[in-house]
């Protein structure tokens, strides 16, 4: 319960830090000082009250900060030189401010006491001191404090860029395809992909092979100067993924790998690969080495047992962790195979799926593997920590039939890990459809966030229809 208190409590001086750098578009370097906390016997409560504030002052602003090793206890900081020792700490680290400050605990009764510094001339210019009887007082106290200081806060602008799209799109990259420093966009549905401009003239398509699904489709940069196209497809008997190169406008079929489902990791584009067996439909996670032509699989460790298309790596606070969806669609965070974090409801909701062939040759669609939806990772803020970006659609039964899955609309989030959770830090609009798709690109200083929902499903008599928004992240 104390944990919690601190958590929310200590986001405050924070605050005003960003109101103190919000006019400024440079990134200001901050000295975090790990606070006092009396008695000093709560070191486990010490050291979460460090890694909230760090984590909230990292994500939530335009901060980069410096986080200090060492301590002081809470006599020290009142001492009339203190201001003096902590503002050539921060000197000396480049960094413009420091914040401190210390938690005197009685029950569930909390004094909080903390301090902004500037360090040009060791200048405290802002200090907050409160006291709450109880718990529940925290979110109105909070709140009220905030409101008086805080100006609206400037969300993120859906462009105006609202385009229809004959086609069931089930997946899009972005990417600089034909090296003319313009990025193109990449679309596909089960049975065709397709590379178009920003204005959506079609530069390429492609369709998928006979009696083929097209299961995953992405491009990437390898060694070559060229980029490459990787497209896995299934008829549920058999597997393959071939790899292309653009040359000279068209895709030229470098190899194909049969057996083998390959995606590359969005972190750092290392391609990692399953190979197909009747059991379960996917065998051990392994990494392709070599060059693309003769690519050769080994063995490529990972915490739980998951498929090629369910996981991904986030590194955040000079630590690596790995995300995955589990079997009921939560997402799970682990770091040294332990397991840190899962949501507490579904995300993701994918409507893309293949079946699965016998071995009698028989499609069973009670074996049915759903593609899950896709795990984007970036550091968008330029913090050294990733954010992840994931769809959650919303189900009007619960998810409950899974071989007969309908989602009536959808959102795009942005997480980021906290040092405790995995945290919402901003979020699409709804969307008026399942979100199938979604991509992200650098704009700049900052980043282009694309969407892409489903309208209208294929049906035999029916084409689908897709509608691609766009958000520039602020």
């Amino acid at each position: 319960m104390q944990r919690t208190i601190t958590n929310i409590f200590f986001i405050n001086p924070l605050i005003i830090a960003i109101l103190l750098f919000s006019s400024t578009n440079a990134t200001a370097r901050v000295l975090l000082i790990p606070f006092a906390v009396i008695p000093q016997s709560e070191k486990a409560i010490a050291r979460q009250i460090h890694h909230t504030i760090a984590f909230t002052l990292i994500h939530q602003s335009n901060i980069a900060v410096t986080q200090s090793d060492t301590s002081f206890s809470s006599e020290e900081m009142i001492t009339a030189q203190f201001a003096q020792i902590i503002g050539q700490m921060a000197q000396d680290r480049s960094c413009s401010h420091a914040i401190y400050g210390s938690v005197n605990m009685f029950g569930k009764s909390l004094a909080v006491n903390a301090v902004l510094l500037r360090s040009s001339d060791f200048k405290i210019i802002h200090s907050s001191s409160q006291t709450l009887q109880k718990i529940d007082q925290i979110p109105g106290w909070l709140n009220q404090w905030l409101s008086t200081l805080i100006p609206p806060k400037k969300q993120s602008q859906e462009k105006p860029i609202i385009e229809n799209i004959h086609m069931e799109i089930i997946g899009m990259d972005i990417a600089d395809i034909n090296q003319d420093s313009v990025n193109e966009i990449l679309l596909y549905g089960t049975h065709q992909i397709q590379v178009v401009d920003k204005d959506f003239n079609v530069i390429a398509a492609k369709k998928s092979s006979a009696s083929r699904t097209i299961v995953y489709a992405r491009c990437f940069d390898h060694t070559s100067n060229h980029s490459c196209l990787l497209i896995s497809e299934t008829s549920g008997s058999d597997i393959v993924t071939s790899l292309y190169q653009w040359q000279h406008n068209q895709w030229h079929l470098l190899q194909s790998y049969p057996g083998w489902f390959i995606k590359p990791l969005h972190k750092n584009n290392i391609l990692i690969a399953q190979k197909r067996r009747y059991s379960d439909y996917w065998r051990d996670i392994m990494q392709m080495h070599g060059p693309l032509d003769e690519l050769v699989p080994q063995d490529y460790p990972i915490p739980v047992s998951a498929n090629v298309f369910q996981f991904e790596f986030v590194q955040t606070n000079n630590q690596s962790f790995f995300v995955a969806y589990d079997q009921n669609e939560r997402l799970c965070l682990y770091h040294n195979n332990d397991l840190y974090w899962r949501s507490s409801k579904p995300l993701g909701g994918s409507i893309h799926y293949i079946d699965v062939q016998s071995n009698t040759g028989d499609i069973d669609a009670s074996t049915r593997k759903y593609i899950p939806s896709p795990l984007l990772v970036r550091d968008l803020d330029n913090d050294q920590s990733d954010e992840l970006i994931i769809c959650e659609n919303q189900s009007m039964s619960g998810r409950i039939f899974e071989n007969s899955r309908w989602f009536s609309q959808g959102v795009v989030h942005v997480m980021h890990w906290t040092g405790s959770e995995m945290q919402v830090k901003w979020t699409s609009k709804k969307q008026p459809g399942p979100v199938t798709a979604y991509a992200i690109e650098r704009n700049g200083h900052h980043w282009r966030l694309w969407i892409a929902c489903i309208l209208k499903q294929q049906h035999l008599f029916r084409k689908g229809l897709s509608r691609i928004v766009v958000y520039d992240l602020l």
